[in-house]
């Protein structure tokens, strides 16, 4: 079986505890390589250590840090984020992905749910449980915005998508908390191929995730638009 390729995660958190329990969470990676790239600190050059270390992901705390701590990271870093809290109801985890996060994921999770989230991230997917998912949609239907790390970005025409391409956007906005697994199945393709398409709505609407495509189709009306 073809070995996956090496994540490699920073941790942004005060707490040196941490870094000893994530390092043990990633050694233990049963499907394909995981390490700790560094930890520093919030009130670090957090940015200038992302630069030097190069990671696939960024772990923030943001019970030590809030969701500032990620809304100035999602500015300065290219990686994506995944949010750790201690505990984190609906509205909390999606006002965390509003705030640039990718994902987010708790302290009491099972270290193998740890890795699945880190891996779903970093394939350029949410990693947020359907209730937190339909929380976020209402919010923004409602006028609650974009997530900031769609916010500054602008978004081509939808008339750039294929027939196919449009198809698929209104797949994931009737289940946008499924996974690929799930909406690649209800649209009769392998996951390597929903991730090909998905790679292509996101450069042709220069939007950087599912929660930005999410975002966009609900607010734009899609299925009347395309």
């Amino acid at each position: 079986m073809e070995r996956l390729q090496l994540i490699r995660i920073l941790l942004v958190a005060d707490d040196p505890a941490l870094a000893r329990w994530l390092a043990r969470v990633l050694e233990d990676a049963e499907r394909g390589p995981m390490e700790l790239a560094g930890a520093v600190g919030l009130g670090e050059q957090v940015s200038a250590v992302a630069a030097r270390t190069c990671p696939d992901l960024i772990m923030v705390d943001i019970e030590a840090g809030g969701n500032a701590a990620i809304v100035r990271l999602s500015a300065q870093c290219e990686a994506p984020i995944v949010a750790l809290a201690a505990e984190c109801d609906a509205p909390a985890r999606a006002r965390a992905v509003r705030a640039g996060a990718s994902g987010v994921v708790l302290k009491r999770d099972a270290p193998a749910t740890l890795r699945k989230a880190f891996r779903t991230v970093k394939n350029s997917e949410l990693w947020l449980d359907r209730v937190a998912t339909a929380q976020l949609v209402k919010d923004l239907i409602g006028g609650g915005g974009v997530p900031r790390a769609i916010a500054s970005t602008h978004i081509g025409p939808i008339a750039n998508l294929t027939p196919r391409e449009s198809d698929i956007v209104r797949a994931l906005l009737s289940h946008s908390g499924a996974s690929s697994r799930v909406l690649a199945a209800q649209l009769g393709i392998s996951e390597q191929t929903l991730r090909n398409h998905f790679s292509s709505i996101y450069r042709k609407l220069r939007i950087p995730n599912r929660v930005g495509l999410v975002a966009y189709a609900a607010r734009h009306c899609f299925d009347n638009a395309a």
